[in-house]
């Protein structure tokens, strides 16, 4: 791939002639074992943090560098108090927001206040320092049934959408609210794409993700668009029954996991500038399976998906893959070129 204008990502999502197919795995507990820091400076490093993505991106060929790491960047902002273990993911113990009512009083974040949000901010200024034009600079933001759940606790949350809807859509509201703002300040420091990481959405079913999160998630993007930056929709779980929905939200790429097997129906949805990204199965394939089952697994979905597939983990590489086994990812996307292809 061209080594530059983020490995070849920019002219594929133009649509324009390339080689082969961009590589863009979710890097973030292994990118912090393969560079050898932990993980708590991984996450409160500004430098670690982007030195370390640099270094892997340029080590396995992907195409992005991003703000990664957890979803409690944005919850500590609301006043969570979070645990970093010094190699670990980080700790959310206490329900920021365990009855209802008090969300009424549910804040706009001081952006000038919250360290880590500065820390993302920062991030993303870094990266247009040291790796402008060769990697994606990728910012990110919690979607808004996501951080709803963070703030009520996943069973509080669940019960809103039945017991509270209307102090549910008045919370998401300002959680929107706050993610604009955050989506811009990424964008004034130099982000060339947003991502949008709404798990959570995954497990609500088709009804309740058109009544309170769809109209949410199409405002996001949209506001990405309007100040020329990308999109990337990320809900980790079977997405198969909103796929079509999710397209819907214009999203410039739009992961899928490996538990969703509808999405060659689905890419009949797709614009011309609408993308996929996965799906591969992140710990029984590319973890446990053998590198011949990778590159095979590869290679299927690139006879499936021809140009419209930018190939991925369907979630997170998890930290004790075996660098070899990226490589064989590689391997297959070299071997099967896009000229070849129908």
């Amino acid at each position: 791939m061209n080594n530059s204008r983020w490995n070849g990502l920019y002219d594929f999502l133009q649509g324009g002639n390339v080689p082969q197919l961009p590589f863009m795995p979710i890097f973030m507990r292994f990118c912090a074992k393969q560079a050898g820091v932990k993980y708590r400076n991984f996450i409160l490093d500004v430098e670690t943090h982007c030195q370390a993505n640099i270094q892997i991106a340029e080590r396995f060929q992907s195409c992005w560098v991003n703000v990664m790491s957890d979803p409690y960047c944005e919850l500590e902002a609301y006043g969570a108090r979070i645990e970093y273990p010094e190699d670990n993911l980080p700790l959310d113990k206490i329900i920021l927001y365990p009855e209802i009512d008090r969300l009424k009083q549910l804040p706009r974040i001081d952006y000038d206040m919250a360290k880590r949000c500065r820390d993302r901010i920062e991030q993303i200024a870094y990266y247009r320092t040291s790796a402008a034009d060769a990697f994606l600079i990728t910012g990110w933001v919690e979607g808004p049934i996501a951080e709803y759940c963070d703030l009520r606790g996943m069973e509080g949350a669940f019960l809103d959408f039945y017991d509270n809807p209307a102090l549910m859509k008045q919370s998401i509201r300002i959680i929107l609210d706050n993610a604009r703002e955050f989506i811009g300040r990424q964008i004034d420091a130099g982000a060339d794409c947003i991502g949008i990481g709404d798990a959570a959405a995954s497990q609500i079913g088709h009804d309740l993700y058109m009544e309170f999160v769809f109209d949410g998630e199409c405002e996001l993007v949209e506001y990405i668009h309007s100040r020329g930056a990308l999109a990337k929709l990320h809900i980790c779980g079977n997405t198969g029954g909103i796929l079509r929905d999710m397209i819907a939200t214009g999203a410039d790429i739009i992961d899928i996991d490996h538990m969703v097997d509808n999405y060659p129906d689905q890419m009949q949805y797709l614009k011309p500038t609408q993308f996929f990204c996965g799906n591969i199965d992140p710990v029984s394939i590319i973890r446990n399976g053998s590198e011949e089952q990778i590159i095979q697994a590869v290679k299927n979905i690139i006879h499936v998906t021809g140009k419209k597939m930018i190939i991925s983990g369907g979630c997170e590489i998890p930290p004790d893959t075996p660098p070899e086994h990226i490589d064989a990812m590689n391997h297959a996307i070299a071997c099967c070129p896009l000229e070849k292809q129908n």
